[in-house]
């Protein structure tokens, strides 16, 4: 088993889904989603990203090459469900449900392996190519002063969080829990240029992005997307940013349950 933190849920023979957080997140901090998904009958594993909840910390070594690291862990994870993981009930392998860095990884492991998944949920992925390095840099410096001032004052986070009412809490610890050392590498997704990415997927794949600010893809670029993959189809969050599933979780739910559906991914109440 891989030596990752997840928490699992639902019925063990259920259809399985993978969730992977962003940047400064934990499968913790993804509680409403647990909460919606084994509600609906299905088994969710959420998994604590390297360097995130309780997973191990990154080394020097591992920080040199974080973005091939964290293809690594995901593909360890899914291939530690075992054949029977990847097929209760039979031919209905584990869909990946991924936000930001958590989707730009397992959008890459889609090309690579899709042998291991049915599928791949993205949540407004992060795009790797879109911003120069020493940009990336700065990003997570910025993110590491934040994640200070947060440490500083605990409950002035918690009243200024942005969270759902069920991952404030979650969202915080999380975020203190985050390993500096990714933060300061500035890496937030593996270092596949996206296009490529995106064109490499082998499995269905479900986009879901905002047209608000912060978005990352956006329309105009989900529909570049979607020119680079007919097994791509896309969602635009009227008013959404990146955090697509905390501003508009009715309208996220229901574009990714009936997509799931559709592949056949039974969801009983």
């Amino acid at each position: 088993m891989s030596s990752l933190a997840r928490i699992i849920a639902g019925p063990d023979r259920a259809p399985t889904l993978v969730l992977l957080h962003g940047i400064t997140g934990s499968a913790i901090s993804l509680a409403g989603a647990i909460d919606h998904w084994v509600g609906r009958g299905l088994r969710v594993v959420a998994v604590d990203a390297r360097g995130h909840g309780l997973s191990p910390r990154w080394s020097p070594e591992q920080i040199e090459r974080a973005g091939e690291v964290l293809v690594e862990d995901l593909v360890e994870v899914l291939e530690g469900l075992g054949p029977a993981g990847r097929s209760a009930p039979p031919g209905v392998g584990p869909v990946v449900i991924g936000h930001s860095m958590g989707a730009a990884t397992a959008m890459v492991v889609a090309g690579r392996r899709p042998d291991l998944m049915a599928g791949v949920v993205l949540e407004d992925p992060a795009l790797y190519g879109t911003r120069s390095p020493e940009e990336l840099v700065a990003r997570g410096a910025a993110r590491e002063r934040a994640r200070a001032a947060e440490a500083a004052d605990p409950a002035g986070s918690l009243a200024r969080s942005t969270a759902l009412p069920t991952e404030i809490l979650p969202g915080v610890w999380a975020a203190q829990r985050t390993d500096p050392a990714l933060l300061r590498s500035g890496v937030v997704c593996p270092e596949v240029p996206w296009r490529q990415a995106v064109e490499e997927m082998g499995v269905p794949a479900l986009l879901v992005t905002g047209d608000g600010q912060g978005a990352r893809v956006g329309p105009q670029g989900l529909e570049v997307m979607a020119g680079l993959n007919p097994r791509l189809e896309g969602v635009v969050i009227p008013g959404a940013g990146h955090q697509v599933r905390r501003f508009a979780p009715e309208a996220f739910y229901a574009a990714v349950d009936a997509w799931l559906e559709r592949l056949g991914v039974a969801a009983s109440r």
